[in-house]
């Protein structure tokens, strides 16, 4: 085992312990989390890995049955119209790891946004930023059943952080995220080229940093997809928080994790008026720092997960649509997104459960019920109509008619009197 091998094993098991998770198990066990707790800079819902006996560093393992989210997304028949090809998607995250054979060749040139700035970008300590990476974009290896939402569209790791430290635990220890480092990993992305960005972690702080990041990049054409929340990993004792950023900003979109049969979950999730759509989150196949696979979150719903599945139905979309804007993108997923009222999202799961080739196939004619599309904003309301009120009794529309009638009578009438004296007349001079 290599130097390397050596300080991922030490790190991601670190980790573990510091968090007190319990133990993976098997794939298809327990897995990864998302914790919340304080950093130097800000209060972030950021991850924490699990590492057991089957999904540890060093331990090459391929998970070979097929990941359900294949058939669950409806994602043979999305694939026959997009694969994400030119598509390029930013994971800001702990890294991604490049040795990982589900990545190889996805990965552009990335970079470092904490500490001085020199970390590289495809090196992964923890393995969080490992598997968003190939939830997106995991080509398909011989032997295992991964594979991504986008499997052929581009990853550019920015590292934004090495680790999720215990709450309290110094950052000078372990690079845990912050909102200076995760808008500054924003803004390098739409920088240089990235259609889609992802950030798997929300904050409650530091709404100016997140809101200026979103903005940038928004303004550079590119779509920020984050997480909606998790409560299942949250610091207990901590009120519930009442903004959710990048998620929440106009320019972003919010994700909700549900269940496998598609439950949400409110042990696992938080909800509210920022949620704008939800994905798959639980029993998660995806890469691993081991260079092989793991199945994360076997017992909850994770919104890291659901918001990389999202992300790779945005870059479908995206390699589809090239010539849309991120805001037509972000449309085409929520519109066509299962739901049962189509007029209105929902706390839980705002506009409902991504549908990518629904997504693919879908025609904005600016008809359709539910979210607003950019392409046909709603028109400005008609000027009410100035009404006069007459006090005078309404004309009859029949009246002409009668009109009419009336005169034929009447004329017929005079007729048959004037024709009665004729008649009498000649009657009396015949008498005489």
């Amino acid at each position: 085992m290599g130097l390397r091998t050596v300080r991922r094993a030490a790190a991601a098991l670190g980790v573990a312990a510091l968090l007190g998770s319990g133990a993976l198990g098997a794939p298809g066990a327990q897995g990864a989390a998302m914790a919340s707790m304080p950093t130097a800079a800000a209060s972030t819902s950021t991850p924490s890995i699990d590492a057991g006996e089957q999904c540890t560093p060093g331990d090459r393992v391929l998970v070979s049955g097929a990941s359900y989210l294949v058939d669950r997304l409806g994602l043979e028949a999305a694939w026959t119209l997009s694969r994400g090809q030119g598509v390029t998607v930013a994971v800001v995250d702990s890294g991604v790891e490049a040795g990982n054979a589900h990545l190889s060749g996805a990965l552009v040139p990335g970079a470092s946004t904490f500490g001085d700035g020199t970390a590289p970008a495809d090196d992964d300590l923890f393995g969080h930023g490992t598997a968003i990476a190939g939830l997106i974009a995991a080509r398909r290896v011989e032997g295992s059943g991964v594979v991504g939402i986008a499997p052929e569209a581009r990853i550019m790791p920015v590292r934004a952080f090495e680790a999720a430290p215990e709450d309290g635990q110094s950052s000078r220890d372990i690079a845990g995220p912050s909102a200076a480092s995760v808008t500054a990993g924003i803004r390098w992305a739409a920088d240089h080229g990235a259609q889609i960005i992802n950030v798997s972690l929300s904050d409650d702080q530091s709404a100016d940093l997140y809101a200026g990041a979103v903005s940038y990049a928004h303004a550079r054409g590119a779509l920020v997809i984050a997480s909606a929340g998790n409560r299942n990993t949250a610091n207990a004792n901590r009120p519930d928080p009442e903004h959710f950023y990048p998620g929440e900003l106009t320019g972003a979109l919010a994700v909700s994790a549900v269940l496998k049969d598609g439950t949400w979950d409110p042990d696992s999730s938080y909800s509210g008026a920022h949620v704008d759509i939800a994905a798959p989150g639980q029993s998660m196949p995806s890469a691993y720092i081991s260079g092989g696979d793991c199945v994360f979150n076997g017992d909850s719903a994770s919104s890291s997960y659901a918001t990389a599945v999202i992300s790779g139905a945005a870059a479908l979309v995206a390699a589809r649509y090239p010539d849309e804007t991120p805001d037509q993108w972000a449309f085409r997923l929520l519109q066509s997104a299962m739901r049962v009222a189509p007029t209105e999202p929902t706390d839980t799961v705002g506009w409902g459960e991504v549908r990518p080739a629904e997504a693919l196939a879908l025609v904005d004619d600016g008809t359709l019920p539910g979210p607003p599309s950019p392409a046909h904003p709603a028109g400005e309301p008609e000027p009410e109509v100035t009404r006069t009120i007459s006090i005078e009794p309404d004309a009859d529309p029949l009246d002409p008619a009668r009109a009419i009638v009336g005169w034929a009578l009447g004329g017929a009438a005079t007729i048959s009197a004037i024709m009665l004296l004729l008649a009498r007349g000649r009657a009396r001079s015949t008498a005489m």
